[in-house]
């Protein structure tokens, strides 16, 4: 069985971009057929925002090189509807801890776009697992 963190990822068009440690965009296009948008709507189907908060961990995590657990999501805003067949763009600004507080706080800042406009802006808190 797949799990809906594999299904996201196979919808990755290329691989993660990095301007510097700290920033990175990864293009995603989800099929009519992907299995996220079962259900959701039928007839009108669009990426639930529950999936489009796993893209940015799933990008945070390419970025900081780490599997991370969010612990806290903020300022999450969902401005534009994610259709089947839409090319995204997922883009992520980490602050990283010291190295010596590894076990503080990552706070990843979270820019989805469609259509060149944004679609969804969140702030995520990560810890590494």
């Amino acid at each position: 069985m797949i799990t809906m963190r594999r299904a996201l990822q196979n919808t990755a068009q290329g691989k993660l971009i990095t301007s510097g440690a700290d920033n990175g965009f990864r293009k995603f296009c989800p099929a009519a057929d992907f299995i996220g948008f079962d259900g959701h709507f039928p007839d009108y189907p669009i990426l639930p925002a529950m999936l489009q908060i796993l893209l940015g961990i799933i990008v945070s995590e390419e970025l900081y090189g780490q599997k991370l657990a969010l612990l806290k999501l903020d300022k999450a805003k969902f401005m534009a509807r994610i259709q089947p067949e839409q090319s995204i763009t997922v883009s992520c600004k980490i602050n990283r801890p010291a190295a010596e507080n590894l076990q503080q706080t990552i706070k990843a800042r979270i820019i989805i776009t469609s259509k060149e406009q944004k679609a969804a802006s969140m702030t995520l808190f990560l810890q590494q697992i």
